[in-house]
């Protein structure tokens, strides 16, 4: 039995080595947990066998352990492992490295040595590399739009030489003529010519090669089609096909024309019917318009394929889709040298209804929602999503044993939200031009909190869209939300008054009028790399200027509260302020094991004017299980401010820095050794909470520092991480006992150290 193949470069390092045992027969059998292989186990179990009398015995269960469930073991074999060392060999070369030498190895495992595993060692030697590339494309309409793109050409002189880029190049080639309407134009047509450069004078090998692509018609019976200019015709769609497959013969069709969309597009939606009635469509024909981009009287082009692939795609409502392609022999012109396609496009929908779970699982909290969507609820693609949520706080992980309930509280909360694709109102309500996924939802939202017995409401009109797989927008120009937390009365936690008199303020009635604004950006550092993994998230919003600009014209001697009433005399103060919050993400894989990790996270509030209170739900915090794992939940700063010991501080101003080392223990089991720095400030000096502020001239001295170690579950899908940290230094400790970690610190400092706030236990990395 075959239980592990293993290839190895011995005289070099690259990315492009991490994946070179996929390419290595036959393949292991699969691993539970990547350790227990239990379908090979199985399989063995329903191996037929002998009784004592020599009667083979081999019944319904066997049968079905060995043929559903189990997988046959995979066995050592000298012809698949002669196959290899040509696949390495060749893959090698496709990566420039043409002198490659492949070797390997058999070791025998166990008493009686049935098992096996093979070491496969390559050497690689120097690499070549192009010293010229040359473009021989004798068409001219070709070669026009090929001169006109030249910037974008993907191959230059002094590249290594890698197959997957020239292939990438052909491919960019091929895809500019065919989006100018030559249909006919296939791959096939475009090759590539390698030629390794002579020795020089002195009979040295320059390790280079000489590349000429080379674009050639074949001359067969639709030769001359290559050089027709091929333009949309009729698009026919079947919103309730079965299965993908060619187009059938066209049956009863409805004609459908949007003349909103400014275009001379027409469609024909086939029919549903049932005992030989039309039923009523499952979507609206205006929907499925939106999403095509193949308009008749337009050139073919694999762009607008592509446009109505990614927005189709984009509803969410389709497990397959296929779109194919009839060329309409009646309106071909033959002196022009212009033909016509129709368009087929054929949709195997998702179920309209499913229900769905989430489990939270942390050090300080556990919690479990479930969400019910509709993918389709008003026949236009538009989502309802209505979520239930519950959890229970509890501190931490020692408090969850205690009997006294002042460490732990509920949580409970329900969302409805509707998106609707394709309409930003507040812009432009027809389709994007370009194929951008786009979306308009609402939402409204309640939460309840037993922490300081807050509840809060929220709604939301926000603008989704996504010009690239790299990016994504989301814009809310009204975000209403109240926060309630000044029932003072039955607080599940603390008491209020322990907290300065300047701090209390954050706990109230507010009322947030908010413009928010999120981007998301994934860095697309390398096309020949997956090592590098970056990040960008950057958070904005600004509150209560609208609110804030009336009361100073209608008002301007009193600062309004608003919902005062006889029923509430309180009323809901309003806060001007804006909130930035950047975080950078940034992930190295040395290998397929081991990877380092690292993560910038800034934030700020700034408050407008005096009035103006940042509420304790809306400021940063530092203590959790995904930063500053040193400290309990919220359990970090403000500033060098010498806290309470079981008070909970949010902050005004933000800054975390993370590196962390991830490496191997056994299969899927990991671990990982990490070091967290940073802490949080109130953006105004407070003569009741000294240090607290932030200062650019003693920031760099306020900032705490944890190391710890963590083991890691990775199963791919699922990750249960466990980590262990203890604070290194800590700007909120006494100069009694100093900031860094010390024996006086542990046993004698009356604020006591919390060995199991240091202990997180969480779903998922930190970051």
């Amino acid at each position: 039995m075959l239980v592990r193949n293993k290839v190895k470069v011995v005289d070099a390092k690259s990315p492009n080595f991490d994946n070179l045992t996929s390419y290595v027969r036959p393949v292991t059998n699969k691993k539970f947990m990547d350790i227990f292989r239990v379908k090979t186990v199985l399989y063995d179990w329903g191996t037929p066998k002998y009784n004592k009398k020599g009667e083979l015995k081999d019944g319904k269960f066997r049968k079905f352990l060995r043929e559903k469930v189990g997988e046959p073991p995979a066995l050592l074999d000298s012809v698949e492992i002669t196959n290899s060392l040509d696949q390495l060999k060749i893959v090698m070369k496709q990566l420039g490295y043409f002198d490659a030498e492949v070797d390997y190895r058999v070791q025998f495992l166990g008493k009686n040595r049935k098992k096996s595993k093979v070491d496969y060692f390559v050497t690689a030697h120097d690499p070549y590399f192009i010293s010229q590339v040359d473009y021989d494309i004798p068409v001219p309409e070709y070669k026009r739009i090929v001169v006109i793109h030249q910037k974008e050409k993907l191959l230059e002189a002094g590249m290594q030489y890698n197959e997957n880029i020239i292939n990438q190049e052909l491919t960019r080639i091929i895809n500019l003529i065919r989006n100018e309407g030559y249909y006919y134009v296939e791959k096939s047509i475009i090759q590539c010519e390698v030629m390794f450069d002579p020795p020089d004078s002195f009979g040295n090998d320059p390790k280079t090669v000489n590349i000429t692509i080379m674009l050639n018609i074949p001359q067969n019976e639709n030769a001359s089609r290559y050089l027709y200019k091929y333009y949309y015709n009729n698009n026919y769609v079947n919103p309730e096909a079965q299965m993908a497959s060619t187009p059938d013969p066209i049956f009863d069709t409805t004609y459908y024309r949007w003349h909103e969309r400014g275009d001379t597009c027409h469609f024909y939606f086939i029919d549903e019917r049932f005992n030989g009635k039309i039923l009523k469509p499952y979507f609206s024909y205006k929907t499925l318009a939106d999403a095509i981009y193949s308009c008749s009287g337009y050139p073919y082009s694999q762009l607008s394929r592509n446009q109505s692939s990614r927005a189709l795609n984009s509803l969410d409502n389709f497990d397959y889709i296929s779109i194919s392609y009839r060329e309409n022999e009646a309106l071909l012109d033959t002196i022009k040298k212009v033909g016509y396609l129709d368009v087929f496009y054929q949709l195997n929908r998702k179920k309209q209804h499913s229900v769905g779970g989430q489990v939270e699982l942390r050090n300080d909290k556990s919690a479990l929602s479930i969400n019910y969507t509709n993918r389709n609820i008003f026949k236009g693609a538009e989502h309802l999503s209505i979520g239930l949520s519950g959890g229970y706080f509890y501190y931490s992980l020692s408090n969850l044993f205690k009997n006294s309930g002042v460490y732990s509280y509920p949580e409970f909360g329900a969302t409805i939200k509707l998106e609707i694709p394709n309409r930003l109102f507040l812009f432009n309500r027809h389709r994007s031009s370009d194929g951008t996924p786009r979306s308009t939802s609402i939402n409204f939202g309640v939460n309840y909190s037993g922490l300081y017995n807050r509840l809060l409401y929220n709604s939301a009109l926000t603008y989704k869209w996504i010009p690239t797989s790299y990016i994504s927008h989301s814009f809310s120009p009204l975000d209403v939300s109240t926060i309630d937390n000044s029932d003072r009365r039955t607080s599940a936690l603390l008491n209020f008054d322990a907290y300065p008199e300047s701090y209390q303020y954050k706990f109230g009635k507010f009322m947030l009028i908010s413009a928010k604004y999120t981007l998301n950006y994934l860095v697309p550092i390398s096309q020949e790399s997956n090592r590098h993994n970056m990040n960008i998230s950057l958070i904005c919003e600004s509150s209560g200027l609208l609110v804030k600009g009336l009361n100073a014209i209608f008002d301007p001697t009193v600062h309004w509260v608003l919902g005062k009433n006889v029923l509430d005399s309180e009323g809901y103060d309003y806060t001007t302020f804006e909130k930035v919050n950047f975080t950078w993400n940034y992930t190295y894989t040395i290998d397929n094991n081991n990877a380092i990790a690292m993560r910038t996270d800034l934030g700020c509030i700034i408050p407008l004017d005096k009035f103006s209170h940042i509420p304790y739900e809306k400021g940063f915090y530092m203590g959790t299980s995904n930063s500053m794992r040193g400290w309990g939940y919220r359990g970090l700063g403000p500033g060098s401010y010498k806290r309470g010991s079981d008070s909970l501080y949010t902050g005004d101003i933000k800054i975390e820095l993370n590196l962390e080392y991830r490496g191997p223990i056994y299969r899927s089991v990991k671990f990982g050794v990490f070091v967290d720095v940073g802490n949080i400030w109130l953006a105004r000096k407070e003569e009741d909470m000294p240090g607290a502020e932030f200062s650019f001239k003693r920031f760099y001295k306020e900032l705490a520092m944890d190391a710890g170690v963590g083991l890691r579950l990775d199963l791919k899908f699922l990750v249960i991480r466990l980590d262990f940290a203890l604070p290194i230094y800590d700007p909120t400790r006494d100069d009694l006992y100093g900031h860094f970690i010390n024996l006086d610190w542990i046993i004698k400092d009356p604020r006591g150290f919390r060995i199991m706030d240091g202990l997180k236990l969480a779903i998922g990395y930190a970051f």
